[in-house]
């Protein structure tokens, strides 16, 4: 099937179209929680007094950001296909994240692309969501590759 015949003009115009911000603020108990669950001790993360000597605060682990669940957009994706496929994420951290921020999440789809395999013709969906703090700071960046492909009853929550 041809690039056309599968990525619409409405499918690309959803392309650039970012969500609404949604906030969250760095609580200590559940930083703990994330660094009991991840099994990382580093007492940068838990211990205050050496936190505040060598970062001035306790901050949370990079990848802490991955609680943080950006707002939907209020118009749905005309999605083609029924079968989903997480093809990955890759992050970027730029500023640590201290216990007590105000961290602001935003996603937008960031590429639309078609590849033919085995299983048939594949959507892939690349979706750059940012996180920034209470003083409009780039904190993170992380880039999720969503794959979806096949015909027939959904399998996941659209």
């Amino acid at each position: 099937m041809s690039n056309k015949a599968i990525i619409t003009d409405e499918m690309k115009n959803f392309i650039g179209l970012e969500t609404e911000p949604k906030s969250y603020f760095v609580e200590r108990h559940s930083v703990e929680r994330f660094v009991d669950a991840i099994e990382d001790q580093n007492p940068i993360y838990i211990d205050e007094n050496f936190a505040k000597e060598k970062k001035g605060g306790l901050i949370a682990p990079p990848t802490y950001v991955r609680l943080f669940k950006a707002n939907r957009l209020e118009k749905k994706f005309p999605e083609p296909f029924s079968n989903l496929v997480d093809g990955g994420s890759s992050y970027n951290f730029h500023k640590d994240i201290f216990v007590g921020d105000k961290i602001t999440v935003v996603s937008k789809l960031k590429d639309l692309f078609l590849k033919s395999g085995t299983m048939g013709d594949m959507l892939f969906k690349v979706t750059l969501i940012s996180y920034t703090n209470q003083n409009n700071e780039l904190v993170a960046t992380q880039e999720v590759v969503t794959i979806t492909y096949g015909k027939g009853e959904k399998t996941f929550l659209g």
